[in-house]
């Protein structure tokens, strides 16, 4: 199943969720547990977050979706502002999985924004995104003399993915709002998902699938600034199907002008890959805060 040639449609429905249910590959838990496990500890993270902070910032007008915004103390105008979208495979989860390592940014004098949206099955993929494009936006805006930084876990990373191949023109942008971006156990081909579970909320067109396919747009990432930096990175006990994805991702990155790294952390699975995000002196969060702090301020 390593084998790039061997097509979703090969195999049954039955293989094809299995390799697509993160919490199947988890050594750590049942799968009928790990989840529920992961909500907790991000919830729980979050609450201890007890620093300056505005909580449902309602980012394209009244009645809108939200976002939270995480202050350290003494922030100037000019800090980083680390943009985190959620994971839950469009379905599941919320800002208030989201803020759990506001700490740890914050004690280095980066603001955290976590980004809220729309889920399925109420919400199409369509939408989704162009909530996400949204937020990026009102960001962009709020902070305009700071480094923006977009970092997605799961589906998170896809629609992370998708702001990087955004034409920003279309949303009265001057120019390319991010100065790197962080790409958590992605899924950067949405093909295979269109055949899983995951679609009976979805309900992904096939232009969907073309459109939003991070994978199959890489030519549109042409207009990245010079020196920008992509992380991706993906836990150890993870399915081969993601491992497949992210580095077929970074294959299609390698002829473009930019640092793309990729990362595969030793006895981390799909979720506690982003719980030691809570940790100040986390391996993830050693490789984020590095890759931040590497990328130049023009």
């Amino acid at each position: 199943l390593n084998n790039p040639l061997i097509t979703m449609t090969s195999i049954s429905r039955e293989e094809r969720d299995y390799l697509y249910s993160p919490s199947k590959w988890s050594r750590r838990l049942p799968s009928d547990e790990v989840v529920a496990v992961h909500a907790r500890k991000l919830m729980e993270a979050q609450t201890k977050c007890h620093v300056r902070r505005e909580l449902n910032v309602e980012y394209a007008g009244p009645g809108s979706q939200t976002l939270d915004i995480y202050y350290p103390d003494g922030d100037r105008e000019s800090s980083d502002v680390f943009i985190y979208i959620h994971g839950g495979y469009w379905q599941f989860m919320g800002t208030e999985h989201s803020g759990f390592m506001a700490l740890p940014f914050n004690a280095h004098g980066i603001i955290v924004a976590a980004v809220g949206y729309d889920l399925a099955p109420k919400a199409t993929m369509t939408l989704i995104v162009g909530q996400c494009r949204q937020a990026c936006v009102y960001l962009r805006l709020k902070f305009p003399k700071s480094r923006l930084f977009v970092c997605g876990h799961s589906a998170g990373a896809h629609l992370a993915a998708c702001l990087l191949a955004t034409d920003w023109s279309h949303y009265g942008l001057g120019g390319f709002p991010f100065s790197g971006a962080i790409l958590l156990s992605g899924i950067y081909d949405l093909t295979p998902i269109q055949q899983t579970y995951v679609n009976d909320a979805l309900q992904l067109t096939d232009e969907e699938v073309m459109t939003f396919s991070p994978i199959k747009t890489v030519k549109q990432l042409s207009a990245l600034p010079t020196h920008f930096s992509v992380l991706l990175a993906i836990g150890e006990q993870e399915s081969p199907e993601f491992k497949r994805q992210m580095a077929e991702y970074r294959k299609e990155l390698q002829p473009l002008d930019l640092s793309c790294s990729l990362h595969e952390l030793m006895g981390d699975d799909h979720f506690s890959l982003t719980e030691q995000m809570e940790s100040d002196n986390s391996a993830l969060n050693k490789l984020i805060l590095d890759a931040m702090n590497s990328s130049p301020r023009l």
